[in-house]
């Protein structure tokens, strides 16, 4: 019995020591290995903000709609050509009605094709600007960040917490919209 108490004793001596030794380890005013290192800079950016913030975002998207204002126009015309033929088709006999018929039906399907093509074509130019806009936010945010000594700039939608100190947005965004950026590519 006397051998088991001391086992104990031991045992418990040896964890108090343990223990001991890594909260005064913890504690103590020991420089570490990463305080030596660089100096850790963190921001973020509201890319949401930026890209509707972004000078050549607004004019990307006002080209766009002025080109969907167009088909939308050219649609409306073919749609008013069919509704004249529909219309002239009650006027005319068995057998012209029959080959107007045709006719329409033709016109409707090519109405629907070009319908389809132009919906089509104004996603894809959309999908592509955005790229392209949002490939430019991107080199803004790198170009900011190492003018600046960022170590690291996230995006907000990934961030739990931060302080708004830390919010680089609004100077990446006036980077973006500076003079030398006010031309936007073709």
């Amino acid at each position: 019995m006397r051998y088991v108490m001391s086992r104990q004793r031991l045992h418990t001596a040896r964890f108090i020591v343990i223990a001991t030794a890594l909260i005064t380890g913890l504690l103590s005013p020991v420089p570490c290995p990463v305080a030596h290192a660089e100096e850790l800079k963190i921001g973020y950016v509201n890319l949401a903000k930026i890209f509707d913030g972004y000078e050549r975002t607004k004019a990307s998207e006002a080209a766009l709609e002025k080109q969907g204002k167009l088909k939308e126009d050219e649609l409306e015309g073919r749609m008013a050509e069919l509704k004249k033929l529909r219309q002239n088709l009650e006027l005319l006999g068995d057998e012209a009605r029959e080959a107007k018929s045709r006719e329409i039906e033709e016109k409707a399907e090519e109405l629907q094709r070009f319908r389809n093509a132009t919906a089509r074509d104004l996603g894809r130019e959309r999908d592509r600007t955005a790229r392209d806009i949002l490939k430019a936010i991107q080199d803004g945010v790198d170009s900011y960040a190492k003018a600046n000594g960022f170590t690291l700039v996230l995006d907000s939608r990934s961030l739990l917490y931060a302080t708004p100190a830390q919010d680089v947005t609004d100077g990446v965004l006036k980077l973006l919209n500076g003079p030398a950026a006010a031309k936007p590519k073709p």
